[in-house]
């Protein structure tokens, strides 16, 4: 008697997984949005981006009707300029992404771009440029240092013999 219960709880323990429509649809959502906010990050001036699509499985044996489909985008962009020609653009590719889905979306001015020096090859903040000046050249006045001592060690050294 317990050995058929034990090889038939056996047996459902091992069966697979298998994904109904509400997790095949909620895959296909979850890999459309993060493909729209990897496409909407890439605009210029945006800093932040986040993407939730939600659109309904058929489900052949609900009553209920479904509920209608969501997207919605929230950008952070750091030029005021930079709103509607980003607002307008993540229109048509949230379009493109998921045809038929009514978008809302919100572009916001986050934080602003820092503005950018040049010191020697590295581009660091400008309110960085004089610190990073200061320790390259307290590092080059080192190595001078250093470099000066191996000389006067190395001829101190082949003097004497």
């Amino acid at each position: 008697m317990r050995a058929p219960l034990l090889a038939i709880a056996c047996l459902l323990a091992c069966a697979p997984a298998v994904d109904g429509p509400s997790e095949r649809q909620r895959t296909a959502d979850t890999h459309d949005g993060v493909a729209l906010e990897q496409q909407l990050a890439a605009l210029p001036g945006v800093t932040r981006v986040e993407v939730v699509l939600h659109r309904p499985a058929a489900d052949p044996l609900t009553v209920t009707p479904a509920a209608a489909p969501s997207l919605s985008v929230v950008a952070v962009v750091d030029d005021p300029t930079s709103v509607e020609r980003t607002k307008t653009t993540a229109g048509r590719l949230a379009e493109a992404a998921a045809p038929g889905v009514p978008a809302t979306i919100v572009v916001e001015v986050g934080d602003p771009r820092p503005v950018m020096a040049k010191v020697g090859p590295f581009s660091v903040e400008a309110r960085s440029q004089r610190p990073l000046k200061a320790v390259l050249g307290a590092a080059f006045v080192a190595i001078a240092m250093l470099a000066g001592y191996v000389a006067y060690r190395q001829r101190r050294g082949s003097s004497a013999q």
